[in-house]
This record gives C-alpha cells, structure tokens and sequence, in this order.
C-alpha cells in the first residue's frame, strides 16, 4: 500500500468517524423525542425495550467504531514504516504528528466519555426522570364548524 493510499484510507477514517458520532447525535435525539411524547408515560417494561433497543443500535456503532479503531492503528503504523525508510510526504508526516501528539487518543478519550455519559443520561432518562409531555392539544375542526 502507498503512502498516498495510507493516506486516503485515514482520510476515511475521519468520515467514517464523523458519519458514526452523526448517527449517534440522531438516535439519540429521536429517542429523547420518545421519551418526551410515548416512552416516558409507559409502563416500565416497555421503557426497558425502548431503552433495550437504543442501546443495542449504540452498542452496534461502538462495535464498528472500535473496529475502525484497530484499522486506524494499522494505517498509522504503515506510516511509520514509510517514515523510517525516509519516503514519507508531508501529509504522511502530518497524520503521524496527530497520532503521536494525542490528538487521536484525545478523540478516542472523548468519545468514549460521551458515549458513557449518553448511555448515563438515558439511562436516568428512561427509568428515574418524570416526563410531563409537552403536548399540546389542539382540536381539529372543519371550516364548516368555524
């Protein structure tokens, strides 16, 4: 593999990285919706699905996540194999100062601190906090009526 192709591969990474924490951002919102207008009054056997659910969808996209992890490992110690045979370009030496720095174990920590404190929040969420909905009624009438 090419440092070119190294390179390209952990541009992917980055996306693939992005696109996860923006699928997680999303089932994390459309559940907190949830709770707000259906799961929150259910009975608790029917919160422990919901909650169930969501968590094996997360679950899933930690599994890939951590997959593309050992990948990125992988991409970053073929840099380093480039770099010591002194054939690396200055974007292979870019990506290696952001493995070396801490850059990339600070975005794995933060992850991993988000997806603790998301599965903490719901969790509260689901089972301890009291919803009230925020519905508001609103009676349909035809223009008949009015």
């Amino acid at each position: 593999m090419s440092e070119g192709e190294v390179v390209e591969q952990l541009i992917g990474y980055m996306s693939l990285l992005l696109l996860g924490v923006s699928i997680i951002f999303t089932v994390v919102s459309t559940y907190i919706v949830a709770l707000n207008y259906f799961v929150g009054d259910a009975q608790f056997i029917a919160r422990l699905g919901a909650f169930a659910f969501v968590s094996l969808i997360l679950l899933l996209l930690l599994v890939v996540m951590l997959g593309a992890e050992s990948t990125h490992a992988a991409l970053i110690a073929r840099l380093a194999e480039f770099e010591a045979s002194g054939e690396i370009s200055a974007a292979g030496r870019g990506a290696l100062e952001n493995a070396r720095n801490g850059i990339d174990g600070l975005v794995r920590i933060l992850l991993w601190l988000g997806m603790v404190s998301v599965f903490a929040v719901l969790g509260y969420m689901t089972f301890i906090h009291r919803w009230k909905p925020d519905i508001v009624n609103v009676a349909l009438q035809s223009k008949r009526a009015s």
